[in-house]
């Protein structure tokens, strides 16, 4: 078990998706191969405490404090993936049909250059990861709000 700490949310944002990384793989291996039930067995134990140590980091996560840009970016990421099963739904569904969201995270990834949203990097197929991604780098300075509370002046 991962015994807690006061780590930023942006490190344990790291933690975080090494461990759902190391989950996703073991899973895949699990549903790909046939193999003897001992040996599935201790798989499904590896699995067990893998979900175990992603929760306790998750919880970690809740209780941080966001400090940074890159703490609530990360956090964002998290969320997308165990609050909302957004990333899950963006992967099924494709960007196009998330374009408020779609903006957000391009927004957000060009606020931290090198910041991966790890839950959508897993869940999306390269193409719609890139589609989704592919004009984050330009995104320069101050986020300009398009549409959203404007009144028109002449009603």
């Amino acid at each position: 078990m991962i015994t807690p700490t006061h780590s930023s949310i942006c490190a344990l944002h790291r933690r975080w998706a090494k461990l759902e990384n190391e989950h996703h793989e073991l899973a895949r291996a699990i549903a790909e191969v046939e193999i003897r039930s001992a040996d599935l067995a201790s798989l499904r134990e590896r699995q067990a405490r893998l979900l175990l140590d992603i929760q306790a980091v998750t919880a970690e996560i809740r209780r941080a404090s966001a400090t940074t840009i890159e703490d609530i970016i990360a956090l964002l990421d998290v969320v997308l993936d165990h609050e909302t099963d957004l990333a899950y739904d963006i992967a099924n569904h494709g960007p196009i049909d998330y374009p408020m969201i779609t903006e957000i995270l391009r927004a957000a990834a060009g606020l931290v250059p090198g910041f991966e949203f790890n839950s959508l990097r897993r869940w999306l197929s390269a193409a719609q990861f890139e589609q989704l991604f592919s004009r984050a780098e330009n995104v320069a300075g101050p986020v300009e709000c398009v549409g959203f509370g404007k009144r028109d002046e002449s009603s």
